[in-house]
């Protein structure tokens, strides 16, 4: 019986469910349309015993420390550390205050030796030479203070085609079903 009565009042009011679906695709699509869109460009490295200084039985028990996380982890601090940022900058020769809009992010890999790093802006270009020359700095510097495990870029960033923000259709299609 109730639900007799809930079907009646949608069939009455069905007009302003659709304007406020309406309404709400809209403020999504004008939203998308004003917003800086933002590129990410990630860039990948490897770590894993250096076989020159390291051999037979030993390099077992260094995957075995690698294991541990705290190597890895310890590296994916010195990928997004101030220092590597700020000689990075200095070595590309370019302002700090333009790039307050960028984002730097290291992740190391769940069950890998493996360590992310992205970096998110508002130019496409300028993500891809952050996250390629602030990956060879860190690189570069964790050679000279770690020597057991070397690390290496397994993928370099590529210069993004499309914004991971704003996406307009996915945004106007999800505002549209809650609007409903």
């Amino acid at each position: 019986m109730e639900i007799k009565i809930y079907l009646q009042m949608i069939w009455r009011g069905w007009w302003i469910i659709v304007l406020t679906a309406l309404v709400a695709m809209f403020v999504a699509l004008l939203a998308a349309y004003f917003a800086t869109p933002l590129y990410q460009a990630s860039t990948r490295f490897i770590v894993s015993p250096n076989s020159d200084l390291i051999d037979g039985r030993d390099i077992v028990d260094s995957l075995a420390t690698l294991d541990r996380r705290s190597i890895i982890t310890t590296y994916a601090e010195f990928m997004s550390s101030d220092r590597v940022y700020n000689e990075t900058i200095t070595n590309l020769q370019l302002n700090s205050a333009d790039l307050v809009d960028y984002e730097l992010t290291t992740v190391v890999l769940p069950d890998a030796n493996i360590l992310e790093l992205t970096v998110e802006g508002p130019d496409a270009l300028t993500s891809a030479l952050l996250a390629n020359a602030i990956g060879q700095g860190g690189v570069q510097y964790i050679r000279q203070v770690y020597q057991v495990y070397e690390i290496s870029i397994l993928d370099p960033a590529f210069v993004p085609v499309y914004p991971i923000s704003p996406q307009p259709f996915r945004d106007a299609i999800l505002a549209f079903a809650l609007g409903t």
